[in-house]
């Protein structure tokens, strides 16, 4: 699980970066195909630097309870502090998808928002999450469903001017994207599929560099030198030619949406 550990900088780059141009739109989009039930108690699973979590603490109506849980603790230590003081509470916690500190059926509802491509053992993972919810409480889980054009032409670009190692390192979030294989993990571990759509995102590049170099490829481009960085930003940038709208590059990205239940 080391490979998943992140410095400070690279929380800090996650969450200036990639949190605003996808996973707060992803978790605004998600939450907007759904009533939170007033009081529950919601677990957020892989919850970064909370941008689910603080969506779902804006929203939730009643007591409840509110956990965002994270295996990096620079991720938790930023979701602390960008905790709004306006919203519901909420407790994060460092934690491994499969060793939850909580005590069985302790949520009724559970989120885990582009983490499962990420789990090692994704039947454990699963199996955990379940643990933790009360009897029919439900899971909402996203993850990508197709690669984007944005890390398509990053990973070609990276293929053709770095190698082979980096192009795939663009392309790992996309990894675990299989609709049936997903639906039929869930149903493994005991999960009731009731839903299964689409969400469709779009992607704004303002500055291609800046997005670029604060995703994990970025030491792999710092490594080739500037020269090669450069190439690269500008192969990308012509292959998206087509997503150009007034110098802003708006790329589609789509997410399953599952949900389950105990």
């Amino acid at each position: 699980m080391d490979k998943f550990r992140l410095t400070h900088a690279a929380a800090q780059k996650y969450d200036s970066h990639s949190v605003p141009a996808m996973f707060a739109p992803l978790a605004r989009a998600t939450l907007d195909k759904m009533s939170l039930p007033e009081g529950a108690h919601i677990i957020d699973i892989a919850c970064g630097t909370g941008a689910l979590t603080r969506e779902i603490a804006k929203r939730l109506l009643g007591d409840g309870r509110i956990v965002g849980a994270d295996l990096n603790e620079t991720m938790i230590d930023l979701a602390r502090q960008r905790h709004p003081s306006d919203a519901h509470d909420a407790a994060y916690v460092a934690s491994d998808v499969c060793e939850l500190p909580f005590e069985d059926g302790s949520f009724d509802l559970a989120f885990c928002q582009q983490g499962l491509q990420f789990f090692p053992n994704k039947p454990a993972a699963l199996a955990e999450i379940r643990r933790v919810l009360k009897a029919g409480g439900k899971l909402k889980l996203t993850c990508w469903s197709a690669v984007s054009p944005f890390n398509g032409a990053l990973s070609e670009a990276l293929a053709d001017h770095v190698g082979e190692a980096a192009s795939n390192k663009a392309k790992a979030p996309f990894s675990f994207r299989d609709a049936d294989v997903i639906m039929e993990l869930f149903e493994e571990v005991g999960f009731v599929i009731e839903a299964h759509q689409k969400i469709v995102l779009e992607r704004r590049f303002e500055n291609l560099f800046e997005q670029i170099m604060a995703l994990p490829v970025e030491k792999d481009l710092s490594d080739s030198g500037e020269a090669v960085t450069r190439a690269v930003v500008e192969d990308v940038a012509v292959r998206l030619e087509k997503y150009a709208v007034n110098n802003v590059f708006i790329v589609p990205q789509e997410a399953h949406l599952f949900e389950v239940r105990v």
